[in-house]
């Protein structure tokens, strides 16, 4: 690791974090030292509210997909190792519709749906694409069957944990050991008294379902039935409870439950049409399938400019309201992580109800949106308590890193390899000690404990005589 001097002549590791809110620098954060941020985090878990928005960077560790500055060659790969053969008309419209090989899946996805949509308007079965001597004419079949191969293996890719590589230690062998971390101390660590924690995330993948079950946590994803399973939104009005056995009276509210929301769909989701039996009208439904012979019965928000129209169908509309109306409330806090905010469908909900709302607090985590490499090594501890505009570094032009330069104490911005899920799972507070054995009891039960262990002893001393 790098090292950089200070004014007292000492040399001290180079920051691994930095914790600013309301633009301020509360904290450079050096080798496990992050008092600062586990207070702050403390806080906002005992408001009312608690929200919580995890995107694809929290799933990062367990090989999410890369879905920016990708080569040609590399889509071609994703599309292999979904168990699809690119065609070589593939690897030749890819190199039209991305002349300078630094794709985007966005807009790749994007230019191949504009260019199905102009063939279709044009009421033509095919299209010409590129410039001057390099215009090559290419079927809407074509078109529409790249654009579906990615697709596929976008999904496919976030199927998690990745299998295509080995992953870091110690997630090799306990995948889901930062999303239990962070949920069970999120859970435990709020007040009995308070509301359920509301988690939102646009991933596709079930690895917060999975880490939730390997926890034992009751939650309520908004589905209804046990071996049917339908979207019913009703059901994210329930909640759980402890009852007497034999009299069914209610002796308190079950303890470790939240609920779900997966915003832009989830692998597992799949639509039907149905007709109800008592009136034999027809209706959309979604429903919860592990297996499908057919891709387009996925329910997913795949990454495309038409994403913003897609979130007004259902169910995605119900969903983003419920986020909506949960960030309204009084005394809510939104700890966002691996969300980039690059869905203005889920800016827009943010940005205006910070506006409106005084009782909202906003906690990012990210790791590189907000400093450039070179920017850590001019850091130190006199940095803190100055702004951030103030310091020798020139922050990125991202949304991150404008929240992290707001002049808002509301808004808290934690960068850095503690912004990574992994660490921000370790920095989240560990449960108070309401709840566990009095002092007393602690002091007997090791009293207790170390009598057992002399008379092991004093017994096995006996044995060797």
């Amino acid at each position: 690791m790098t090292t950089t001097s200070v004014d007292s002549g000492l040399a001290e590791p180079e920051p691994n974090g930095l914790f600013i809110v309301g633009g301020v620098v509360k904290s450079v954060i050096a080798a496990a030292e992050a008092t600062a941020v586990r207070d702050h985090l403390s806080s906002l878990l005992q408001v009312k509210n608690l929200v919580v928005l995890l995107g694809s960077g929290a799933s990062f560790h367990l090989g999410s997909p890369q879905t920016r500055n990708l080569t040609n060659q590399q889509v071609l790969e994703l599309i292999q190792k979904s168990g699809d053969t690119p065609t070589a008309k593939d690897e030749e419209l890819l190199a039209t519709i991305n002349p300078d090989d630094d794709g985007d899946l966005e807009k790749l996805l994007n230019g191949l749906q504009l260019a199905a949509s102009l063939a279709a308007q044009a009421r033509q079965t095919s299209v010409a694409l590129g410039s001057g001597e390099q215009v090559k004419s290419y079927f809407t079949d074509e078109i529409d069957g790249l654009r579906q191969r990615i697709n596929h293996a976008l999904a496919h890719a976030c199927q998690l944990p990745s299998t295509d590589k080995p992953l870091d230690a110690p997630y090799d062998a306990d995948p889901l050991l930062a999303h239990r971390t962070f949920l069970s101390r999120m859970v435990r660590s709020r007040g009995a008294n308070l509301p359920r924690p509301q988690v939102f995330t646009t991933n596709y993948d079930l690895v917060i379902e999975r880490a939730l079950d390997e926890l034992g946590y009751p939650y309520i994803d908004g589905f209804s039935g046990t071996v049917d399973r339908r979207l019913n939104f009703a059901f994210y009005g329930l909640d759980f409870h402890r009852v007497e056995t034999t009299t069914q009276s209610v002796l308190s509210r079950a303890e470790g439950a939240l609920y779900l929301h997966k915003v832009h769909g989830s692998l597992n989701w799949r639509t039907s049409n149905a007709r109800d039996r008592l009136t034999g009208l027809q209706s959309l439904e979604v429903r919860q399938s592990s297996s499908s012979s057919n891709d387009d019965d996925l329910v997913l928000i795949y990454p495309t400019s038409s994403k913003e129209g897609d979130t007004l169908a259902y169910p995605y509309s119900d969903l983003l309201r419920l986020l909506g109306d949960a960030v309204q409330q009084d005394d809510t806090a939104v700890i966002v992580a691996g969300y980039g905010f690059a869905d203005a469908h889920i800016n827009r909900i943010l940005l205006r109800t910070l506006a409106t709302n005084s009782a909202l607090n906003i906690f990012v985590a990210d790791p590189f949106a907000v400093l450039d490499d070179s920017d850590w090594g001019k850091l130190n501890a006199g940095a803190q308590q100055k702004m951030l505009d103030e310091l020798a570094v020139t922050p990125k032009q991202t949304a991150i890193a404008a929240l992290a330069r707001a002049n808002d104490s509301r808004v808290a911005v934690l960068t850095g390899n503690c912004g990574k899920f992994t660490e921000l799972a370790q920095l989240m507070p560990e449960p108070s000690l309401q709840g566990e054995a009095p002092t007393a009891v602690t002091a007997l039960i090791e009293a207790l404990e170390q009598v057992t262990q002399d008379d092991d002893v004093t017994a096995e001393a006996d044995d060797l005589q």
